[in-house]
């Protein structure tokens, strides 16, 4: 297991290394490099996935290593389309580093898989955390744009407008799936402790990110848009998620608590 995961990481490792070469070079040989080397890394760390779901009999998706193991994969997944769909490497230079990190942290945190305590025996568990993670993943595309949104109209630079293009969709369907994480993790609540709205910190701050993004898609639906207040949003939003899903974690007494 351990050497598939290193033969992961060094797959992400090289795409990003020929991906930022690429980007100071123009040479297309290191695009398609950068390209192949993550659709490969991404290929076997879906393999990996399911093996993980297989050993345990459930979604990977509990406990500190299996959430950064699987951000780390939707992220991944996310550069990927985006690098195939737009033809664009420059979002992966912040996705990239954003999803090694992760992975590297999932690893030192790596345990045997083993079976859910009770409460978390249900699909809405599953469907909850799975949306959640779909969601922080689009936001951090959303912030990698929004970035180079930022920085290529500073410079009046070309491509600007594709850049806005992807900020308002990752944002559009992040908030879509993290729409669908609070519906089920409402149910999950229900199911686990009879009740759909706890007042405690996690379920507090995750209503935070959902009124947060649905303010920035309003921007992005304004008949007079401002690129620069959404990619702001897409970027302080992004700093929000993340104390959500590792501060409120780490520093709250929460029943989502690491």
């Amino acid at each position: 297991m351990k050497s598939s995961l290193l033969l992961i990481l060094t797959s992400y490792v090289l795409s990003f290394s020929a991906a930022v070469f690429y980007v100071f070079s123009k040479r297309r040989p290191a695009a398609r490099f950068s390209s192949v080397a993550l659709f490969a890394g991404f290929f076997l760390h879906t393999i990996i996935l399911f093996y993980q779901g297989y050993l345990s009999g459930r979604l990977p998706v509990a406990g500190v290593f299996e959430t950064l193991f699987f951000y780390s994969w939707a992220v991944s997944g996310v550069s990927a389309i985006v690098g195939w769909r737009y033809n664009e490497r420059l979002t992966g230079l912040i996705m990239m580093p954003l999803s090694i990190t992760a992975f590297i942290f999932s690893f030192l945190n790596m345990t045997a898989p083993k079976k859910l305590p009770l409460i978390l025996r249900t699909y809405w568990f599953e469907i909850h955390v799975m949306t959640s993670f779909a969601a922080y993943a689009l936001f951090t595309l959303a912030l990698s744009s929004a970035v180079f949104f930022i920085i290529r109209s500073y410079r009046q630079g070309e491509g600007a407008r594709d850049f806005l293009d992807i900020t308002g969709r990752a944002v559009l369907f992040g908030f879509f799936f993290f729409s669908v994480s609070m519906f089920s993790g409402a149910i999950w609540g229900f199911v686990a402790w009879g009740a759909y709205w706890m007042w405690e910190p996690k379920m507090l701050w995750s209503f935070v990110v959902w009124f947060w993004y649905g303010g920035a898609m309003h921007l992005w639906y304004m008949k007079e848009r401002n690129g620069l207040w959404i990619s702001l949003a897409a970027v302080i939003g992004f700093f929000i998620t993340l104390f959500t899903y590792i501060g409120v974690g780490l520093l709250m007494k929460s029943s989502h608590s690491f």
